[in-house]
């Protein structure tokens, strides 16, 4: 058995990020892929080493450095149980490969804890990314004693454990409940966005969790932090706290209880993993078909058709690429309970909120457009679509229907709450209907032409596509970071030129989707 799992292990972990292809693969085109996935998480290394340092030494410089170790813990552990919950029903019950794995003698529990180690791996490597930095930061400017480094050593390795174990849970959870069910990817995207939502909704409350805070303990920033922490996370203060003071016994309790939590969650998961996944991958077949009436559908709608297809059939898919649409709504629908003329005098003079609202809103919507990874999402079967008589523009044009049919009710929707929340002027009224609109369209036409330039179509697991892809990174929050870059320029700009600017922003935004869209169409293929 061990010997199986060691094995498994490295064959799931060979090409974790691309490396294998990075090493082996002599195809030019391939390599130069891998290649662009690298730059892309060197640079989201570099932005966050910049952030956690920088986050690290503020709080070190306000005097409070015994923060600095729960608070980046309760930050990695966030990130890595939010992820985890999005794909770990994916990663650890994915389909590819077990076919194969039931004609060897393997163990099914082989199986299942190889993947699960896989998990682990990738998740202790989104961990340091945090911790790394704000480490570094805090031995440079405290000088802490021998033991400090001594207990970082044997206490970091379980910071994703209790995370891993949690989403695990829920993605499990998720798996097992609809693995019966006749449309259980709906089911499943459905519940994953109920636990995202419910995230969201308690972080948003932190401030908030009691009426017993003070002004008092606002004023020490130290004591507000830990009293948070403890009621959230209680481990995260627990084994920050260890690591503060050198505590080497208490370290390895806290490692200890983690490590004994993340076994027995991977016992329970190797216990029904069997089962769940002949569930998942069994189907019935029925028998008493008729053949009813034909009727003829245009090309391009048969087409979008298939393209919804696709897209509700995989949980990962619809969950990754609705949250931000359903956060444009709530954002919108918060306007409706929330003071308006208060939240027009907490900001400065300069800022106008009508100014900003349309670029918040676009940008809640530009995130992870589903044309980022809709060609990668074909894999394998890409050249059957190739080998109809379409032309480009057709295939692509429908990936693109397809997009804005799906997020046209939520924009509609998120226009009409604003539009009652803060009653906006007719010439504020024309720009918030107008720049999520322009901005809708352009990150639409913006991911096809970057999965065009960096398509994947080999792939284990939708996972890989959806949120490790190069596509998904460039693609899927290019939208997102142009609408935040506009509202920077509407804050830096004075009030007088302001329909300036924001008629500027759209006849710019309509130039490059034309620029781009007549681009995407000349590709011949991938």
């Amino acid at each position: 058995m061990l010997e199986q799992i060691k094995w498994l292990t490295k064959l799931e972990l060979c090409n974790l990020y691309g490396l294998n292809t990075l090493r082996f693969s002599r195809d030019r085109k391939v390599r130069k892929r891998a290649v662009g996935m690298l730059a892309v998480w060197i640079v989201v290394l570099c932005l966050l080493v910049f952030y956690v340092g920088g986050l690290s030494y503020g709080l070190i410089f306000l005097g409070v450095e015994d923060v600095v170790l729960p608070y980046l813990i309760a930050i990695s552990s966030l990130l890595i149980f939010v992820f985890g919950v999005l794909k770990a029903g994916d990663t650890i019950f994915r389909k590819e490969g077990y076919d194969i794995f039931c004609s060897l003698p393997v163990s099914k529990i082989a199986v299942a804890l190889s993947r699960l180690f896989r998990m682990y791996v990738e998740d202790l490597l989104v961990g340091l990314m945090v911790l790394l930095p704000g480490i570094v930061v805090y031995a440079w400017k405290i000088r802490p004693a021998f033991s400090f480094y001594l207990t970082i050593f044997f206490g970091i390795w379980s910071v994703p454990l209790l995370p891993i174990v949690g989403a695990c849970l829920i993605g499990t959870l998720i798996m097992g409940v609809t693995s019966r069910m006749r449309h259980k990817s709906l089911v499943a995207t459905g519940l994953s966005i109920l636990v995202v939502l419910m995230i969201l909704y308690f972080s948003s409350r932190l401030a908030v969790i009691e009426d017993s805070f003070n002004p008092d303990v606002l004023r020490e920033l130290s004591q507000f932090v830990f009293i948070l922490l403890r009621k959230l996370y209680p481990p995260a203060v627990w084994l920050g706290t260890a690591m503060n003071h050198g505590d080497f016994l208490q370290t390895l309790f806290c490692s200890g209880i983690s490590l004994m939590i993340f076994v027995g969650m991977a016992g329970l998961i190797s216990h029904f993993f069997h089962q769940i996944c002949r569930n998942l991958f069994s189907s019935f077949a029925r028998h008493d078909y008729k053949l009813g009436e034909q009727k003829e559908t245009p090309v391009l709608s048969a087409l979008c058709i298939r393209e919804f297809r696709r897209y509700f059939s995989s949980s990962i898919y619809v969950t990754n690429t609705i949250i931000g649409p359903i956060m444009g709504c709530v954002l919108s629908g918060a306007l409706l309970f929330a003071d308006v003329e208060t939240l027009k005098e907490i900001l400065p003079t300069f800022i106008r909120l009508e100014s900003l609202i349309p670029f918040a809103l676009a940008g809640t919507f530009c995130m992870m457009t589903t044309t980022a990874t809709s060609i990668s999402m074909e894999g394998k079967n890409w050249w059957i679509v190739q080998s109809l008589p379409l032309s480009i523009k057709t295939i692509l044009d429908a990936k693109i229907g397809m997009n804005l049919l799906l997020l046209c009710p939520f924009y509609l929707l998120s226009e009409l709450l604003m539009i009652f929340a803060i009653k906006p002027a007719i010439s504020d009224l024309i720009w918030i209907l107008l720049i999520p609109a322009i901005m809708i369209l352009f990150s639409c036409v913006y991911g096809i032409a970057i999965n065009l330039h960096f398509p994947v179509m080999e792939w284990e697991s939708e996972v890989s596509i959806v949120k490790q892809s190069v596509s998904s990174i460039l693609g899927g929050m290019g939208g997102f970071f142009l609408s935040m870059l506009c509202a920077v320029s509407v804050i830096l700009t004075p009030e007088k030129y302001m329909n300036f600017l924001r008629a500027g922003i759209c006849f710019v935004l309509l130039i490059l989707t034309s620029f781009l869209y007549y681009g995407n169409n000349r590709k011949k293929s991938l």
